[in-house]
């Protein structure tokens, strides 16, 4: 067993910092789930590079895997074990680098998430958008236009020169309207609304990318929180190692 109060308070110390690894790992299980979830609702707004569904599967991953690895840490500190000890240093250390190297590229395409979004609604706004339920574009642009409190890309002026306004008299689809309910509430010329009280005016890119940002947000506040515990991991670890190992001698 492990002698001296320094090597006993490490082993305790560890012992704690695993059962907050744990914690931290189911954390960031359900905060990946959570933003998974919301990836594939508004899937046709991230085009082929949907990053947010990149990002929440790459979370759920390291959850998972810190969670494992938290579970090596525990039976290291208990059994005392270097073996287990210098493995779970390692898993650890390849945590750390693997967090380190996805914010790196969270930095390097965070813009690429306004753009592609702006592209994608400008598209489905000018072409695709039919007002047809089944349709994938005009489900995801009343989607977006409901939740988000907006309406088009830029403004509701987008909405004139669509190929939906060629077949309507109307200012914007209904999805527009502060409430759908009411009769004929997004009447008017295409882009615009007789009544400006009565829909959304301001568009849905800026809203929209602002969410999506809020998602990496959290997500990225867990994974900093994570890398501090696993500094003091790594921290414990050694002065554990190294108390066992001297007893040894």
């Amino acid at each position: 067993m492990v002698a001296g109060c320094g090597a006993k308070c490490a082993k305790f110390l560890l012992f704690a910092a695993n059962f907050a690894v744990f914690v931290v790992g189911v954390i960031l299980i359900a905060t990946g789930a959570s933003a998974l979830a919301q990836a594939d609702k508004y899937s046709y707004m991230f085009g082929d590079e949907n990053t947010l569904q990149a990002a929440a599967g790459m979370t759920i991953g390291v959850g998972i895997i810190i969670f494992m690895v938290g579970f090596t840490g525990c039976c290291g500190a208990c059994k005392q074990s270097v073996c287990l000890l210098k493995i779970y240093f390692a898993l650890i250390l390849l945590v750390i680098v693997l967090e380190i190297i996805a914010a790196i590229l969270a930095f390097v395409y965070k813009d690429t998430v306004t753009e592609v979004a702006r592209t994608q609604m400008e598209k489905a706004i000018a072409t695709d958008y039919t007002g047809i339920e089944n349709n994938v574009a005009t489900e995801s642009i009343d989607r977006v236009q409901e939740e988000f409190m907006c309406c088009g890309a830029d403004s509701i002026a987008d909405w004139s020169n669509s190929s939906w306004a060629k077949n309507e008299s109307l200012a914007a689809p209904a999805s527009c309207c502060m409430d759908p309910t009411v009769a004929m509430c997004n009447k008017g010329q295409p882009g615009m609304p007789t009544d400006n009280t009565a829909m959304y005016t301001e568009g849905c890119i800026d809203t929209f990318t602002d969410w999506v940002k809020g998602n990496y947000l959290k997500i990225g506040g867990v994974s900093i929180g994570l890398l501090l515990i696993e500094i003091l991991a790594l921290i414990l670890t050694c002065c554990l190692i190294k108390a066992v190992e001297g007893e040894g001698e």
